[in-house]
C-alpha cells in the first residue's frame, strides 16, 4: 500500500502553483485571445463557426498556457502533490456544464449561447483566487459573470459581441494579472 504524500501547506501550494503558471495569467491571455478570435468568426462566418472556434481554441488554452510560461518566463514545473492542482481541473466540470447550455442554445439564440459560457468562465475564475492567491480573480470573474449577465437578462438594447467583449476583458487583465505577478 503506497504512503500518502505529507500535506503541502495552502500558502505554499498557492506560491508553487503561481510560480509555475505566472500567476495564470498567459492562461488569461490565451483565453482572451481566443475569445477575440472567436467573436471575430462570429461576426464573419456565424455563431457556429465561432462557437467551434472557442471550443477547439479552448482545449490549447491548458497546453498553450504551460507551453507559453515554461518558454517565455522560464517557469519551474509543479512538484508532485500540490493538492491546488486537482482543485483547477476539477473546476473544469463547470466549463463542460457551461458548454452543454451553451451548444444547446446556439441554433436558437447564439448571442445567449456566448453569454452562457461567459458566465461559466466567470464562475470559474472565482476558484482562480485560491489557486493563485490573487483577489483579480474575483474581480476578472465577475466582470465575465456581468458581462454574461447583461446579454441574459437583456439589461443592453445595443447589440453586443460578447465573445470580443469577454476577450477584450481577459486581454487587460492578463496584463493586471502579469504586473502584480512580476512585483511580487
Amino acid at each position: 500500500m503506497a504512503r500518502p504524500q505529507p500535506s503541502m501547506p495552502l500558502d505554499a501550494a498557492q506560491r508553487e502553483l503561481s510560480r509555475a503558471y505566472v500567476g495564470g495569467a498567459p492562461g488569461v491571455l490565451i483565453s482572451g485571445l481566443v475569445w477575440l478570435a472567436a467573436g471575430t468568426v462570429w461576426a464573419t462566418r456565424g455563431a457556429p463557426a465561432g462557437f467551434l472556434t472557442l471550443f477547439v481554441g479552448g482545449m490549447l488554452i491548458m497546453p498553450g498556457s504551460v507551453a507559453l510560461s515554461r518558454l517565455l518566463f522560464r517557469a519551474p514545473k509543479i512538484a508532485p502533490g500540490n493538492p491546488l492542482e486537482r482543485l483547477g481541473f476539477e473546476s473544469t466540470v463547470m466549463l463542460f456544464a457551461g458548454l452543454l447550455i451553451a451548444y444547446a442554445l446556439l441554433r436558437s439564440d447564439p448571442a445567449m449561447a456566448f453569454a452562457t459560457l461567459a458566465v461559466a468562465i466567470g464562475a470559474r475564475y472565482f476558484v482562480f483566487r485560491t489557486l493563485y492567491n490573487e483577489p483579480l480573480y474575483w474581480l476578472l470573474g465577475a466582470l465575465l459573470a456581468a458581462l454574461g449577465m447583461a446579454v441574459l437578462l437583456r439589461w443592453t438594447t445595443m447589440p453586443v459581441n460578447v465573445a470580443v467583449a469577454v476577450g477584450a476583458v481577459e486581454l487587460l487583465m492578463a496584463l493586471l494579472l502579469l504586473l502584480r505577478h512580476r512585483r511580487r
